[in-house]
């Protein structure tokens, strides 16, 4: 049976009789044995038009198209240009390119259909557009290879963030960007990898500058302009003693800096030395006087530590404050020290201690009347008592007096019974039972180190007398 149709089949005339089913049958289970084993196949590889970046994995497996990756990288070289000339090319390999595609080739794989692994013959290509992500270089390779071809940024304008800075007139005002030319490895590296997924050879080298920051219109630079005009703008007035002083604007502006964090700051040291030129200027305490002496009738006193003045310290928070507040004021300074108010030749007042060098004589005055003299002792010449206007700050009794003796270059301790201070150099007035006798020449031979020597006997009224703030005048 079976051999009669095997027969039948192959007789000529059956075959022509029938060619037209015979034929399209062959066909199909060709087809359709194709298509089989195509869906068999991709099953485990990609299917066609699929890539990754520019580079075609097509029918190949994972770990095929992994080594294709690697191989297609390594061969890579990139052209660099700069102002559209050639200045040299970079070959991946030489940065130790590597890829690690495994995870996201297997994922590629999992998401393609092989059943209609035909349909992919006629679309658009399919894969990872973005490689880059995937794509590793060793970084520290990149300044070396630069170098190797030219390009060095110690020799190239560095880009510079706009910043507030003063200009001749000393005024601050925005300072623009500058675009430099030096190149950032880490955005070079970006581009090749961007290059990676275009298959463009060539590189700009333009598109790795290192860029500003901060432009001028960042709104924190025109604010923090903004601020710092109306701070070096502010006219502060100083009103004091019957002077109106107005600080001019350079000198306030002068003052203002812009820290690190971009904040605008005051130098209250550069304040306190202004302060002091005026107190030198207008202060009591740096002015000269003139007394009418005891015994050598209108003298020269010159400053000391007694008078009025600035206080420079806390004024300069003060007109630092102010300042940074953007807002004109006129005002009374910090005042500190004595006799604010009166006028120089007044300020002295009726009850003050005199003491004569010259005469070696010690005048107590209370309300303007002599109530005690003695002769003393004062500084011998080398180690003198320093003239000058000064006032009693600290008393004393059962006191021991140390320091260092520069004639006998030894260190000392002396009690004394009473100690009265009135300068800020050590200087005082105390009892001095070591002294054989007082006035005179005495100063000349047997003299302190700057100290009054006074006589033991008159010393206990000296302290009653003498109070705290009550002028020591020494000339």
């Amino acid at each position: 049976m079976i051999k009669e149709r095997v027969m039948l089949i192959m007789n000529p005339e059956f075959i022509k009789k029938h060619i037209k089913i015979i034929l399209p049958a062959i066909g199909v289970s060709i087809l359709l044995f194709l298509y089989l084993l195509g869906v068999w196949f991709f099953t485990n590889h990609f299917v066609p038009n699929t890539k990754v970046g520019s580079i075609s994995i097509s029918q190949l497996s994972v770990k095929n198209a992994q080594e294709m990756i690697q191989t297609e990288l390594e061969k890579s070289q990139v052209i660099l240009t700069e102002h559209d000339q050639e200045i040299g090319y970079i070959e991946l390999s030489q940065l130790n390119v590597v890829s690690d595609t495994e995870q996201v080739l297997q994922q590629l794989l999992s998401q393609q259909s092989a059943t209609k692994w035909p349909m992919y013959l006629f679309i658009s290509p399919q894969g990872v557009d973005e490689i880059d992500e995937y794509v590793a270089f060793d970084s520290g390779k990149m300044e070396a290879l630069l170098a190797n071809i030219g390009v060095n940024n110690d020799e190239r304008e560095a880009s510079r963030d706009a910043y507030i800075g003063v200009n001749d007139s000393g005024v601050y005002e925005i300072k623009h960007e500058v675009y430099g030319q030096q190149i950032s490895a880490i955005s070079l590296e970006n581009a090749l990898e961007s290059h990676i997924e275009n298959g463009n050879n060539k590189l700009d080298l333009s598109t790795a500058y290192i860029q500003p920051t901060i432009h001028q219109d960042n709104q924190a630079v025109v604010d923090l302009q903004a601020r710092l005009d109306q701070m070096q703008n502010v006219v502060i007035t100083l009103e004091f003693a019957g002077n109106s002083v107005s600080i001019p604007q350079a000198t306030v502006s002068s003052w203002i800096y812009v820290d690190d964090n971009q904040e605008p700051q005051i130098n209250t040291e550069a304040i306190e030395e202004y302060l002091l030129e005026l107190n030198r200027e207008y202060a009591s305490l740096f002015q000269t006087r003139e007394l009418e002496s005891t015994y050598q009738g209108l003298v020269t006193i010159e400053p000391g530590t007694y008078g009025w003045y600035i206080d420079r310290f806390t004024e300069a928070e003060t007109i630092a404050a102010d300042i940074l507040a953007g807002q004109d004021v006129t005002r009374e300074p910090v005042i500190g020290g004595s006799g604010y108010g009166l006028a120089l030749s007044e300020d002295i007042g009726p009850s003050y201690v005199e003491v004569d060098i010259v005469n070696q004589m010690m005048t107590i005055y209370l309300d303007g009347e002599i109530a005690l003299q003695t002769a003393v002792v004062t500084g011998t010449p080398g180690t003198n008592t320093v003239p000058g206007a000064y006032q009693v700050w600290n008393m004393e009794e059962d006191s021991t007096l140390v320091g260092y003796n520069p004639r006998t270059e030894q260190d000392y301790e002396q009690p004394v019974d009473y100690w009265i201070a009135f300068d800020d150099n050590a200087q005082g007035i105390h009892d001095a039972s070591w002294q054989p006798y007082f006035g005179g020449d005495a100063y000349l031979q047997r003299g302190s180190l700057g100290c009054i020597n006074t006589p033991p006997g008159v010393m206990p009224e000296v302290f009653n007398l003498v109070y705290y703030g009550m002028p020591v005048i020494i000339f």
